[in-house]
């Protein structure tokens, strides 16, 4: 987590890491009953020193621990790391806040190599449930209990859990440097790509015949891995790029289509952090 942004922006909303002067309002939220409710490992009532306990969390390397800001308010706060948790401010509710924020703030865990991601939501939590799956988490098939202090007693709850494949899957990347876009391999391109592929097959590309699997196999999975389409600005898809762990490979339609827009698709993986 190390290597995660310390600010992530996007247009009026904010994600940066903690400091000394966001205590009162982290102790301001997490003492409310509204948002301790749902927050299971957070004690009541929360007082000063368990606002230290938070800063101190945050400053875990293996905690992703921000506050979320819109137009310079904070307005609540998320932390990805052996768990995902987050919470917001309830006058902030109900405006889609919380989902830009993780959408943010996921997409950065998941530009690095990373393991699945785990939420656990109690059963009565219906918006955080809906917010999970719209996200893409998949509910477990089974339920736990939990003791929450806010009722000092164990609740029901369900863990959600997110796939990097699957964030990659339902939020593909797309990489554009001037007039050319990479984006992720479907198995629709795979008529296309019959034409832009030598055939027979020269590794360590595959043969016609084999395009389906072959486009399954080697499918975007996260950094260093994955079968890429180049496009120009028409859209038109014009050459093929297999990023694998040791090596770059990228063939084109035309050798015009090469001249006009190798340097382009270069430049976009190397910006895309796939090096």
């Amino acid at each position: 987590m190390t290597n995660c942004a310390d600010i992530l922006q996007q247009d009026d909303l904010l994600l940066r890491p903690l400091t000394q002067a966001d205590l009162p309002t982290i102790a301001r939220d997490l003492d409310d009953a509204r948002v301790a409710r749902w927050l299971a490992a957070v004690r009541q009532p929360f007082d000063a020193a368990a606002a230290d306990e938070i800063l101190a969390h945050s400053r875990d390397p293996g905690e992703m621990m921000r506050m979320i800001e819109q137009d310079g308010a904070v307005v609540g706060g998320l932390c990805i790391g052996a768990a995902l948790w987050y919470w917001l401010t309830p006058d902030c509710w109900g405006q889609g806040l919380m989902q830009r924020a993780l959408r943010m703030a996921i997409g950065a865990r998941f530009c690095l190599p990373a393991p699945p991601m785990v939420a656990t939501c109690h059963d009565d939590n219906t918006a955080s449930q809906q917010l999970l799956t719209r996200l893409g988490f998949a509910a477990c098939p089974n339920g736990r209990r939990i003791f929450f202090h806010a009722t000092q007693r164990a609740e029901p709850c369900r863990d959600y859990v997110l796939a990097p494949e699957q964030w990659h899957l339902l939020n593909p990347r797309v990489m554009t440097v001037g007039h050319t876009t990479l984006r992720p391999a479907l198995q629709k391109d795979a008529p296309a790509l019959a034409h832009i592929l030598p055939c027979p097959g020269t590794a360590p590309w595959p043969a016609h015949e084999m395009l389906n699997a072959f486009v399954e196999t080697h499918r975007f999975r996260g950094p260093a891995r994955g079968l890429f389409v180049v496009q120009d600005e028409n859209r038109r898809s014009i050459g093929a790029v297999l990023v694998q762990s040791n090596r770059t490979s990228l063939r084109f339609l035309s050798d015009e289509e090469k001249a006009r827009h190798c340097t382009n698709a270069t430049k976009a993986l190397e910006d895309g952090h796939f090096q």
